[in-house]
């Protein structure tokens, strides 16, 4: 058995779901695509959530050299993660928050990873692990998937419910090439559900009218923004609910790892221990973030039921709480009446 081999056999008995060996090269033509999205809409590193500070980061992501400069392999992994919790039927009903589905798997997909590259480690070879590549950009150039016209991957058995990483590493192995398949059907169905039209084309993300960087945030929403959030406490996922590559999956079991890590995973600050679809009322108390309070109201906002008792909740948590905060409690409060 070869090295290839025996390391995608290790993936395979972690549990992790796709694999998949990218070229190492700088990845130019995703840099040039980044530049004339940024151009086109104006955007800055912010609007990505990065650091104005960081101001080489696209550059450094199109080059695996600059993470691991004795690179000579890519690979992708991917995890599953569309599980029995993903079912928002009756979210309304139980005036609960929806949080984006895939961000539970981050952790999942992050342990799995570790293990591989222990793995790899203990062959004698080095590795960097995380997301230091264009995941979505190199996994559809290899073939493991396909993008779909609202920008995220689209797989053949996980539709685009997968969680990815990469390790760069410095063991040889033949890239991939699976048969290139494209799974979006075209109908632009995504583009129509969008709240915002952040997808503006197909295949284009306005990451200033996305729900999903603007839920976690901490920018000031504007009214007309607010009653497009619906109830989503984090994250936004519209475009991939209606996509039809979708529709027939089935939900797996849930990971014992799948949950908010906020020590490890970025997008999940502020979300540490809360369930997949939390309360909104109780999430609008003080014990919790600044960010989440602020969502969980908007989402209390939103609603038509239960008018009464839920202002009723909100005048009670408006206590020790900043300018800023209060003008969101206070407008609800006027939403509601």
């Amino acid at each position: 058995m070869n090295l290839r081999d025996e390391v995608k056999n290790q993936a395979k008995s972690l549990g992790i779901d796709l694999f998949g060996v990218a070229p190492v090269e700088v990845y130019s033509e995703y840099l040039n695509e980044v530049k004339r999205r940024m151009d086109e809409k104006s955007l800055c590193l912010n609007d990505y959530m990065i650091d104005e500070s960081n101001e080489k980061f696209f550059e450094r992501l199109a080059n695996p050299a600059k993470t691991l400069p004795s690179a000579k392999s890519i690979i992708i992994v991917g995890v599953y993660s569309y599980d029995e919790n993903s079912d928002y039927k009756h979210c309304s009903k139980e005036i609960r928050c929806k949080t984006a589905r895939t961000y539970a798997y981050y952790p999942v997909v992050r342990r799995l990873t570790d293990g591989l590259s222990k793995h790899i480690e203990n062959l004698g070879y080095k590795v960097e692990s995380g997301q230091n590549i264009p995941l979505k950009y190199v996994a559809d150039r290899i073939g493991l998937g396909s993008y779909g016209r609202n920008g995220v991957l689209l797989t053949k058995e996980y539709g685009s419910f997968v969680a990815l990483r990469s390790i760069i590493t410095n063991l040889p192995m033949e890239p991939s090439s699976f048969q290139k398949t494209d799974f979006c059907t075209g109908c632009n169905v995504c583009l129509k559900a969008c709240p915002t039209k952040a997808l503006y084309e197909p295949y284009k993300v306005d990451p200033k009218l996305c729900l999903n960087p603007i839920g976690r945030k901490e920018d000031h929403i504007s009214i007309e923004m607010r009653k497009k959030m619906n109830n989503w406490l984090r994250g936004c996922d519209i475009c991939q609910d209606v996509c039809p590559v979708n529709r027939q999956l089935t939900p797996r079991d849930i990971h014992p790892l799948a949950g908010f890590d906020p020590e490890h995973h970025e997008s999940h600050t502020d979300l540490g221990g809360l369930e997949k679809c939390p309360e909104a009322l109780e999430l609008i108390k003080n014990t919790y973030p600044a960010t989440v309070r602020r969502n969980a109201v908007i989402s209390l906002a939103n609603r038509s039921k239960n008018r009464e008792k839920i202002t009723k909740e909100i005048e009670r948590n408006m206590v020790d709480m900043d300018k800023e905060l209060k003008e969101y409690f206070s407008w609800a409060i006027k939403e509601l009446k």
